[in-house]
């Protein structure tokens, strides 16, 4: 069977190659991490902006209310660490509709995986979104989460965009005119067209790669990201002179908008308890007046307990849909 190589894979291998074995040979699993959850929301959250029933954008409380509904939780400390990150991604939508909202079109792709055989090997991975201009060009752009801006070397040096590029030819048999990095906290987006040269380099550094993991060169790496490293612990390269694991800090929130918010959060909460009582009482008097015990709706039902109080109870997916 062919080795599958993703960026993800061939950065870790560059980055140390013992910690590529720990994490895609030896498979030992690592710990969520906030990092990973917030831009997992955030890019699910981009996914359904880009892909609504109809040719034109969701308003901006839909953008805000879907993210609460796709949101991880995975990995988060506490639940003020938590709320630091959602209030951030809040935001960041917010600065990210204001920016793209008048120029909204639907894109060509949305999360387009690949597999593309390479002969020796398989490369894969997923696009973020792909963008068609009005003469038919291709422009491939990936959402970056950083909270600073790479120096631009090695954004020009960065391997994933052009592993992207050659995707696109494979996928779409066209060249794209340029590939894009969209950091979505700063607003800022970098562009750059791979060059027969790029592209050439991209894969005589992925081919380095292959042949490193097939002679299962696995030495430890030590590296300014060891820090942070989910296998710390487990690494002979620190077992003489160990350090302590750290995590990212959470993002700061300007201490008014998080009184504004938790004003805004608490009245929308009281508002819907007071309509929860309300809903109670109509649904209490109906099995009261048909001397019924419960009465079905398509998503639940609700029922008399065995105390004489009003409870209910969510339909599954199987009984949700007979219930249609």
């Amino acid at each position: 069977m062919k080795l599958k190589l993703s960026y993800s894979a061939i950065s870790t291998y560059e980055t140390c190659p013992l910690q590529y074995r720990y994490r895609y040979i030896e498979r030992i699993p690592a710990k969520p991490k906030p990092a990973l959850s917030f831009g997992k929301s955030l890019h699910e959250a981009l996914r359904w902006f880009h892909s609504p029933p109809t040719p034109h954008p969701c308003s901006l409380p839909e953008l805000l209310e879907y993210l609460e509904h796709c949101w991880s939780s995975e990995g988060y400390s506490s639940a003020e660490e938590e709320a630091k990150y959602f209030y951030q991604a809040k935001s960041t939508l917010e600065l990210y509709y204001r920016n793209n909202v008048e120029s909204f079109k639907l894109p060509a792709a949305l999360e387009q995986k690949f597999t593309i055989d390479m002969g020796e090997y398989q490369l894969t991975g997923v696009i973020d979104r792909v963008d068609i201009d009005e003469d038919g060009n291709f422009e491939v752009i990936d959402y970056k989460t950083n909270r600073r801006l790479p120096p631009a070397k090695s954004l020009e040096t960065n391997l994933q965009l052009p592993i992207y590029h050659i995707a696109c030819e494979q996928v779409w048999n066209t060249s794209p005119k340029k590939v894009t990095f969209y950091f979505l906290l700063l607003n800022h987006t970098y562009s750059y067209i791979v060059t027969p040269e790029l592209k050439e380099k991209a894969l005589l550094q992925i081919e380095a790669t292959l042949r490193g993991i097939e002679n299962e060169e696995f030495s430890a790496r030590r590296n300014n990201l060891c820090p942070w490293c989910d296998y710390l612990p487990l690494c002979p390269a620190w077992s003489g002179n160990p350090i302590s694991s750290r995590s990212p800090e959470a993002p700061p929130i300007e201490i008014g908008e998080a009184v504004d918010e938790l004003v805004a959060t608490h009245r929308e909460v009281k508002n819907k308890l007071s309509r929860i009582e309300g809903l109670k009482k109509i649904v209490a008097s109906y099995l009261q007046e048909q001397k019924a015990s419960k009465v079905s709706g398509s998503k639940g039902i609700a029922y008399i307990d065995e105390d004489g109080c009003l409870n209910w109870d969510l339909l599954t997916e199987a009984e949700s849909v007979n219930s249609d």
